[in-house]
């Protein structure tokens, strides 16, 4: 082990330590997966922690009910607020485990997790019979769209003990998903996913010594981790001996891809299906010539090419067999979130490498992360609850203690100690996190822009044109009816 990666072991571990010490002292993370661009003094206290800038109050055993995702959603199931967390066990359960706690002792309120398996279904059938049931939610960020536009939720920013800047919201997020300067939902420290499911590349290192390629750590570092140098790699090492199935074994493929990853590079090239305007309101990018021969560019390559194996095409259950092909020693690259990257590491030995998802071309200055919502759990308040400044002041100091405590098992301990296995890919996971992107095309999925792009790689159509031209007035018309909603101010 070298002298680099040791000092970074040590650091690591002091920090697991600290974790797992005494509730009334917990961990700061300097990672920048947690924003840290946006962080203010304002919101740290004299030792450097993470601390809401709310007046303390005494809740005298008031119980705070969140609903959360539960385990019919697998790998992607809420692990922030309950201590049953299979992926990441004990590491991550005590990190909950003493966030809850310390918020408990000291603020005497009591967390009641209510883990759903019908989140949506509940949280619609709760807007109907305004009961009071749920003083926070935390469904996906697609759902999350949805309940904004039909009026379930409270805006954020018009609560007292609701802050935007806090460092544990990601400022990303907030800016993006708002509409009329008007914020409904947002995501950050409160949960894992917003982590787990940004994207990178896992590669091969064997096969890329074995067959002379370059070093992908070195390509990003000079900036030509492009797109075509990715598939001109992926193409250099497949080798097709069986026909009859393309997934046995006897053959080797540069890329194993999914038809949800279409969308992941065209972000990575910075292109939006959605952006926004002077007035805080979306618009369609999508119809710049840039983004159409970008996202048919990509269409062509992946749908037509030899190179590529899709995860779609393997028995089920496809993310396990299809794993299975890359941890077998089969693939040189695999696009995946971060939880594949922990399930690799808990199954196999595999000598791999992390990098970001590659550049468009080599004029392109900065590495994007985007980040697909589909997954990522988001923290809303729905106005059907009884006091929504409690629920504001409770998301707050659970987020930041959250930014103390769950930040830094999952990425210092988790992703940076446990799951890369070389110096190179801690480098490769401070560009990847501090790059991360929203589209709110994406999110709120207008007109069926959101998953155009990837219905389209699943019927390997190409003709991109056509395909928007056929639903961009739905696209527009969907645009118009959100603005107009949220003018209302739906309160």
């Amino acid at each position: 082990m070298n002298l680099k990666r040791a000092l970074c072991l040590f650091v690591v571990l002091l920090l697991s330590v600290s974790i797992v010490g005494c509730i009334e002292k917990p961990t700061d993370s300097t990672s920048s997966a947690a924003g840290t661009e946006s962080e203010s003094s304002a919101y740290k206290d004299e030792n450097g922690l993470y601390i809401s800038k709310l007046p303390y109050q005494d809740f005298e055993n008031r119980e705070f009910r969140i609903l959360v995702r539960g385990k019919v959603f697998d790998t992607y199931q809420s692990d922030d607020f309950t201590t049953d967390s299979e992926l990441y066990g004990d590491l991550l359960n005590d990190a909950v485990a003493r966030r809850n706690n310390y918020i408990e002792e000291k603020y005497h309120v009591k967390l009641t997790v209510i883990k759903s398996d019908t989140i949506n279904e509940d949280i619609r059938n709760e807007a109907a019979a305004n009961s009071g049931a749920y003083d926070a939610i935390m469904p996906a960020i697609p759902a999350l769209a949805s309940f904004a536009q039909s009026g379930y939720l409270y805006d954020l920013k018009s609560l007292n003990n609701f802050f935007e800047d806090a460092p544990w919201w990601d400022p990303n997020a907030t800016k993006i998903f708002t509409i009329d300067n008007k914020l409904y939902f947002t995501t950050g420290d409160i949960t894992i996913l917003n982590k787990v499911c940004t994207p990178s590349i896992l590669f091969n290192k064997d096969m890329v010594q074995e067959h002379g390629l370059e070093n992908p750590y070195q390509l990003v570092r000079d900036m030509q981790w492009t797109f075509d140098k990715f598939v001109q790699m992926a193409k250099s090492v497949t080798v097709i001996n069986s026909l009859d199935q393309r997934t046995a074994k006897e053959n080797t493929f540069g890329l194993l891809t999914s038809n949800g990853d279409a969308l992941a590079f065209y972000g990575a090239s910075g292109e939006t299906l959605c952006g926004k305007d002077e007035n805080d309101e979306p618009y369609i990018t999508f119809n710049r010539e840039r983004s159409i021969n970008v996202a048919k560019k990509v269409l062509e390559t992946l749908a037509n090419g030899d190179f590529a194996v899709f995860a779609e095409e393997f028995e089920k259950p496809i993310w396990v067999t299809s794993l299975n092909a890359f941890i077998e020693g089969r693939i040189l690259f695999r696009p995946s979130g971060f939880s594949a990257t922990t399930k690799i590491r808990k199954q196999s030995d595999l000598n791999f490498g992390i990098v970001p998802f590659p550049l468009w071309d080599d004029t392109q200055d900065r590495y994007y992360s985007y980040c697909t919502n589909g997954q990522v759990a988001g923290i809303a308040i729905p106005k059907s609850c009884d006091d929504p400044e409690f629920s504001a002041y409770m998301i707050d100091i659970y987020a930041a203690a959250a930014k103390n405590f769950i930040t830094p098992a999952y990425y210092e301990v988790n992703l940076r100690t446990r799951d890369a296995r070389d110096d190179e890919s801690l480098e490769m996971l401070d560009i990847i996190f501090s790059n991360i992107v929203y589209d709110i095309g994406e999110a709120y999925n207008f007109g069926s822009i959101g998953t155009m792009l990837n219905t389209m790689l699943t019927n390997r159509e190409t003709e991109v044109i056509s395909r928007f031209e056929a639903i961009e007035g739905q696209v527009q018309a969907d645009i118009d009816k959100t603005i107009i909603a949220y003018q209302s101010d739906m309160e």
